[in-house]
This record gives structure tokens, C-alpha cells and sequence, in this order.
């Protein structure tokens, strides 16, 4: 099968996380990047990114991983309609962000390095969160 940029992808039933060992059966995404025709980088959709539990979220920040992403096998997704827009995805990420930004299980570290790139959107004017 071929899988090109910009495809919108869906996880095969069964696909475990690589690095919790959760099922992502069901996850949707674009894909940003192929690599060697074996894996594909994907950028999960809005609708994804608000069915991940927040605790979630909270611990790929605290492990230093990016939780709007994940690379896998070609052989794991099949292509799907997709069910929003890239600014849609934006919108939800920063929403989140913010959600976050105050949850105290989320470490200091994770807080200072979110922080200083979150920006925020309030009545058209643009500000960043500093920790």
C-alpha cells in the first residue's frame, strides 16, 4: 500500500503504544513524514488528541515525549477519511497545553519547557505563558 504526506491514517485494530504498551486501535492522524517505505511519523487529529486522557499527555511530557506524534510501522495504519483540519489539530494541542500547564503531576521541568513555547490566543491577542 501506498502512503504518501498529507495522508489521513487510521490505527489497525490490536497496535499497542511503543512506549506504554496501551491500545491506539482507532487512533487517527495525518502522516508528516515516510520513512525507508517501513514506518510512517504521524501527526494525530484533533479528535484524537481529546479522547487521550489527560494523565496520559501528563506522562509523555514528564518522559520527554511528544505526545501529538508517534512513528509506526507501515503495516499497523490503513488510510481513512479525514475527520477535521490541520488548524483544528493546532486549536486542540494548545488547548491542552494549557490544561496541562497547571496540573501538578505534570514536573517542573516539563512546565518550563512547555511554557516557553505555548502561545496563547485570548480575544486576538497573542501572549506567551512563562513557568
Amino acid at each position: 500500500m501506498a502512503l504518501y504526506v498529507g495522508d489521513s491514517v487510521v490505527v489497525k485494530s490490536g497496535v499497542l503504544d511503543p512506549d506504554f504498551k496501551i491500545d491506539i486501535s482507532g487512533w487517527q492522524g495525518r502522516i508528516e513524514e515516510v520513512d525507508d517505505e517501513k514506518t510512517v511519523f504521524i501527526r494525530w487529529d484533533s479528535i484524537t488528541l481529546q479522547e487521550m486522557r489527560l494523565d496520559l499527555i501528563i506522562r509523555c511530557e514528564n518522559e520527554n515525549l511528544n505526545w501529538e506524534v508517534m512513528t509506526l510501522n507501515m503495516d499497523e495504519i490503513e488510510v481513512a477519511m479525514a475527520r477535521d483540519s490541520e488548524a483544528d489539530v493546532s486549536r486542540i494541542a494548545s488547548q491542552l497545553k494549557v490544561e496541562m500547564f497547571g496540573d501538578p503531576r505534570l514536573n517542573a521541568g516539563s512546565r518550563k519547557e512547555m511554557g516557553s513555547s505555548l502561545l496563547l490566543t485570548q480575544n486576538g491577542v497573542k501572549s506567551t505563558i512563562d513557568p
